[in-house]
C-alpha cells in the first residue's frame, strides 16, 4: 500500500511539474528555427458565400491548364446542401435574374449546369464572354444581390467549374 501511495505521489508531482509556469516559460522562450521563405500572398476574395460566412469548400486555384482546356468560368453559382436539400427557391431566383437580363438588357445569358450531389447539389457555370467587362461586373453583382443572405448558395468568381467532368 505504501508503494502505491508513493508511486501515485511521484506521478502527481511529475504531472504538476510539466504544467508549472517555469516549464511553460522555458518552452516559450526556446528560439524558433529561422527559415528563409517568400511571404505568402494575401488571400484572394474570389470565393464569396452569399450568406457572408466562410465557404464550406476550399477555394480552387486556377491553373494554366484549366485556362487552356476551357474550364475557366467568370461566375459559378453553387447550390449546396447541409443535409436538408438545396435552397428550394434557388432555381427560381436564378431563372428570374436570367429573364431580367434577357428582357431589360437584351442579352441571352447561357450557362452549364453540373449536378454533383445526392441531395440536388448543382453548379451553374457562367462564362459570360458575350458581355463587356462592365456588363460582367453588373451581372455578377445582380447574382450576388439576388442570393444575398442565402446560406445554401455559394457564388464563386474566376475559377474552374470544379465538379465538371
Amino acid at each position: 500500500m505504501k508503494n502505491f501511495i508513493l508511486a501515485s505521489a511521484i506521478v502527481c508531482v511529475s504531472a504538476s511539474a510539466c504544467h508549472s509556469p517555469k516549464a511553460a516559460a522555458t518552452a516559450e522562450t526556446a528560439p524558433a528555427p529561422i527559415q528563409a521563405t517568400e511571404p505568402a500572398p494575401p488571400p484572394s476574395p474570389n470565393t464569396i458565400q452569399a450568406s457572408g460566412s466562410q465557404a464550406s469548400h476550399d477555394e480552387v486555384i486556377m491553373s494554366d491548364q484549366d485556362k487552356l482546356t476551357g474550364n475557366f468560368y467568370r461566375l459559378i453559382v453553387s447550390f449546396i446542401s447541409i443535409g436538408e436539400g438545396t435552397d428550394r427557391q434557388g432555381r427560381e431566383t436564378l431563372d428570374g435574374v436570367l429573364a431580367e437580363w434577357k428582357t431589360k438588357k437584351g442579352k441571352e445569358i447561357t450557362f452549364e449546369s453540373v449536378a454533383w450531389g445526392r441531395e440536388g447539389e448543382n453548379d451553374f457555370c457562367f462564362r459570360i464572354n458575350n458581355l463587356s467587362e462592365k456588363e460582367q461586373q453588373l451581372f455578377v453583382s445582380d447574382m450576388k444581390t439576388a442570393f444575398k443572405g442565402r446560406s445554401l448558395v455559394q457564388i464563386t468568381e474566376n475559377q474552374p467549374c470544379v465538379h465538371k467532368r
